[in-house]
């Protein structure tokens, strides 16, 4: 029987993109709509690891299983770190789409177009202290949106080794790259020897 491992989202695509990467592990990944909590958690931390260690420790404590949260954004170099961790929250409520031609707008008088996806994810309820797991990945931010698949901020976000966006790319390519597969590897080697 698969081990229980909680993920702190509400977030259909994370889930399916956290499923995928578990797919071969023991553990079965539950998400907080399977476990029916709405509450808000406020994230105030000042960096992605602090957020999401805020999110994994409070529902850790709620349910007394282990955890694993992650948070997760876009850096732009030129606006000085920009979203960062406002990633989630900048134009709250609006689609991604808008959210994607506002960043392309704000680029706009700008030569320098770098900018990487950080993803901290924590893992809380395995050992004393709450472990994090960093994974970053360094593209540039396109002058349009392209590709279909993918969420947030992937269809303006360009991967010079594959010349694609993440839109554009595949499940499996994009686990081999991103942010979140890199991390996960890291989370992953570290269960390998800390079991629970």
């Amino acid at each position: 029987m698969k081990k229980k491992l909680i993920i702190a989202t509400h977030n259909p695509n994370k889930v399916k993109e956290y499923r995928s990467l578990f797919a071969s592990t023991e553990y079965e990944i539950i998400s907080l709509s399977d476990l029916n909590f709405h509450d808000d958690i406020i994230e105030n931390g000042e960096t992605f690891a602090d957020n999401a260690i805020i999110k994994a420790t409070t529902i850790h404590e709620r349910f007394n299983l282990p955890v694993i949260a992650d948070d997760s954004g876009l850096s732009i170099t030129a606006l000085d770190g920009f979203p960062g961790v406002q990633s989630a929250r900048f134009m709250d409520g609006e689609p991604y789409t808008a959210k994607n031609q506002a960043i392309i707008e704000k680029l706009i008088d700008h030569s320098d177009r770098s900018a990487k996806f950080v993803a901290a994810i924590a893992l809380v309820g395995v050992d004393l202290f709450p472990q994090v797991f960093i994974g970053e990945v360094k593209g540039t931010i396109l002058t349009e949106q392209r590709g279909n698949d993918g969420f947030g901020y992937d269809p303006i976000f360009f991967y010079p080794d594959f010349q694609k966006t993440f839109a554009e790319l595949t499940m499996t390519e994009k686990e081999k790259i991103s942010h979140r597969g890199k991390a996960t590897d890291l989370l992953l080697n570290y269960l390998k020897d800390h079991p629970f």
